[in-house]
């Protein structure tokens, strides 16, 4: 079939459905380089205003998977699972819940993204710790999986390279914010990881890329209509993103939470042991090894009490090429500055949006794509919504590499605070399951 990309376009551009062979041959031009990227920004944002149908959506994502490798893990005899989050302000949940559930005896293969904006990356965070790896040839992560039964990794060049290129460019076109494109985007990366089920942490609230339920929910439909329809069962958590999860925000100082969170389940922030668990859980019962959320639940605590798990993050870090002793060494000595009240009373809000944007300005995050992260750059949160607080006290620690970037989010930071007579109780951070 012979096609023209103006063509195409104009096709889109007018509201009509594109055909599976059109979004197939499309997808292939983009990965040779015979379209420019104009017309990608231009297909992009007929997309974002026009609307992707549910057969256009998993046409685009499964085009967009099978524009590089794919892995097959099945012949390593045990079921495959992974987890993936929409982001959020100190959302360290991957790094508990590989070791968790691989140590339930699932093999759980994460690539995971790196930070852009406010919201942070589990990719960046691993790299925090002194030599780690996230790059690997097939070969290595075979390996891997059948000595340690996990990886986390970034998306290499080989793995969906259409999603490489299209997100660049979205990111520039304004145009991240279509629900067809997004479900393309985190599905086609799951897709080529041969999975048995996918686990999705979709954050809802001021932190989140998503603000609101209603829109979760729609995304969530979406790509379990999609999954559904190219063979991968998918279990939605719709979860709270108004105020940062546990303390520590920014890359080391989060994995430092998540290592210490393993060595002592009683001492976990409340709120990241309760959807870690949730979502644990859920990666059991996906994976088939347990039928029943509190039998699966129960599993988990078993694992994470008995500090099977938090061996297992060890493991995993050394098969990684980490230095965790190293890594604790180098970032004690990082600077810092506090924070304090300005005034007595009882914290009412923390909002997680501009914490976030604190730390970004600390050096925790990416403005652009191509931006470095400082691993030393984060927060770490000594009050939270219903602590009380006295007048110069300190409401949170800051940390960076660089102490010329302190007042200005030492500024920011105190913004994020709202100081009152009373706060409201705490919600339960998990809102409710799409199973």
């Amino acid at each position: 079939m012979t096609m023209l990309p103006a063509e195409l376009l104009r096709k889109k551009r007018d509201g009509a459905e594109l055909s599976a062979e059109e979004i197939a041959w499309w997808i292939e031009q983009v990965v040779a380089g015979s379209v420019s990227e104009a017309q990608i920004g231009a297909f992009l944002m007929a997309v974002c205003i026009r609307g992707l149908s549910l057969r256009e959506t998993a046409a685009l994502t499964r085009a967009m998977s099978q524009s590089g490798i794919r892995f097959h893990w099945h012949h390593l005899g045990k079921p495959v699972v992974d987890k993936h989050s929409t982001g959020g302000v100190g959302d360290k949940l991957s790094l508990l819940l590989l070791p968790l559930a691989s140590a339930c005896g699932v093999l759980v293969p994460m690539i995971s993204g790196r930070a852009l904006g406010h919201t942070g990356g589990t990719v960046d965070k691993w790299e925090s710790i002194r030599g780690v790896r996230t790059e690997f040839a097939p070969a290595e992560l075979e390996e891997l999986l059948r000595e340690v039964g996990a990886f986390l990794i970034g998306q290499s060049e080989a793995i969906a390279p259409a999603d490489r290129i299209l997100y660049r460019i979205r990111d520039v076109t304004a145009t991240v914010e279509s629900i067809g494109l997004i479900t393309a985007s985190i599905l086609s990366k799951k897709l080529v990881e041969d999975l048995d089920g996918l686990v999705m942490d979709i954050k809802v609230g001021s932190g989140a890329f998503l603000p609101t339920l209603e829109a979760a929910r729609e995304l969530a439909q979406t790509m379990q209509q999609v999954g559904a329809e190219l063979g991968l069962p998918i279990r939605c958590a719709f979860t709270r993103m108004d105020t940062p999860l546990g303390s520590a925000v920014g890359n080391w100082w989060e994995v430092l939470e998540a290592e210490r969170a393993l060595a002592d389940y009683d001492a976990a922030p409340p709120d990241v042991r309760r959807l870690t668990e949730v979502l644990a859980a859920q990666m059991l019962l996906a994976a088939g090894v347990e039928r029943s959320a509190e039998d699966a639940t129960e599993r988990v605590r078993q694992v994470w009490r008995n500090r099977t798990a938090w061996e297992q993050f060890h493991r995993l870090v050394r098969a990684q090429g980490g230095d965790w002793d190293g890594s604790l060494s180098a970032y004690e000595r990082t600077p810092r500055k506090a924070l304090l009240a300005p005034a007595s009373g009882t914290i009412v809000r923390l909002d997680a949006r501009t914490v976030g944007l604190a730390a970004l300005l600390l050096g925790a995050g990416r403005r652009t794509e191509s931006d470095s992260v400082d691993p030393a750059a984060g927060i770490l949160l000594r009050k939270k919504p219903g602590d009380p607080v006295t007048a110069g006290e300190e409401l949170a620690l800051l940390l960076c590499s660089q102490p010329e970037r302190f007042p200005a989010a030492q500024e920011l930071l105190l913004s994020a605070y709202t100081i009152g007579e009373m706060a409201p109780p705490s919600p339960d951070p998990l809102i409710e399951l799409l199973l």
